[in-house]
């Protein structure tokens, strides 16, 4: 399987699972560079900055987004912007379960395959490990 079709699929997949919560996915691709992905828990929606400046992948951070909403407390925050390097409450548990998302989508080789897949940033490697394992067991 080529890397870009994989890519297709995943992305289909995870709008199907915001499609299966009632969750509206736009991108939007008039916006500066540094206006981050956005997930509106009260609306129900997702926007995606596709001229954001990162280097995280498209899928990674769609699943962060999805997860404030499906897993997220709606009750904290009403408006979640995507920072890579936010690593505490609420955004690393998006973290973590946009890795969970992928995860079981396809499950990778290797947890170094899927961080440099989804372009995950290094500090999330304990986190990713630790999921590999589980899903591990799931098998």
């Amino acid at each position: 399987m080529k890397r870009d079709s994989f890519g297709d699929e995943v992305k289909t997949e995870l709008l199907k699972i915001a499609q299966k919560h009632k969750i509206n996915v736009t991108n939007v691709s008039d916006l500066d560079l540094s206006t981050p992905d956005l997930s509106l828990v009260e609306f129900r929606g997702v926007l995606m900055n596709l001229n954001l400046d990162t280097n995280v992948s498209y899928c990674f951070r769609l699943a962060h987004e999805l997860s404030h909403i499906i897993y997220g407390d709606g009750n904290l925050h009403k408006i979640y912007g995507f920072s890579e390097h936010a690593k505490r409450g609420e955004e690393l548990c998006a973290h973590k379960n946009a890795i969970r998302l992928l995860m079981k989508i396809e499950k990778p080789f290797s947890p170094l395959s899927f961080m440099e897949y989804y372009k995950i940033p290094a500090w999330l490697t304990a986190h990713v490990e630790r999921e590999f394992k589980l899903q591990s067991l799931i098998d």
